[in-house]
C-alpha cells in the first residue's frame, strides 16, 4: 500500500505544482497539497490527526459543492472536451476542471478516512 499512497502523493503535487500559473493559486496549490500530505504520510507510515483529515475533507467537500451547477452545465452540453488545451478558452472549461479535480480530492481523501475510521 505504501508504494501507491506514494504514487497518489506525486500525482497530488504535481496537481499542485500546475497550479503555480493559475490566477488564484492560493487556493488550489494548498487543496491539492493537503491531499498530497496525507498520501505522504501514510506512504511512510506516518498520520495527521483524524480530526484534520475530517475536517479538511469536510472543508473541500462544501467548496466542491459549489461547482455542481456548472460540472452539471457541462454534462448537459453534451461533456465537450475539457482537455484540448491547457489555456480555458471558455469559463466552463476552467469551472469544470476545478469541479472535477476537487471531486478527486473528496474521493481519495474520502478513502482515506475510511481506511481510518475509529473501530
Amino acid at each position: 500500500m505504501r508504494i501507491l499512497y506514494f504514487f497518489i502523493c506525486l500525482i497530488f503535487l504535481l496537481f499542485a505544482g500546475w497550479q503555480y500559473n493559475d490566477p488564484d493559486p492560493y487556493i488550489w496549490i494548498p487543496i491539492y497539497g493537503f491531499v498530497a500530505l496525507e498520501f505522504g504520510l501514510a506512504a511512510f507510515g506516518k498520520k495527521m490527526p483524524y480530526a484534520l483529515l475530517l475536517a479538511g475533507l469536510a472543508a473541500i467537500g462544501i467548496f466542491m459543492l459549489t461547482y455542481i451547477p456548472d460540472v452539471y452545465n457541462w454534462i448537459k452540453m453534451g461533456e465537450p472536451s475539457i482537455v484540448e488545451s491547457m489555456k480555458a478558452e471558455r469559463p466552463w472549461v476552467e469551472l469544470t476542471r476545478e469541479g472535477l479535480g476537487l471531486l478527486l480530492c473528496v474521493l481519495f481523501l474520502g478513502w482515506r478516512a475510511w481506511q481510518r475510521r475509529p473501530a
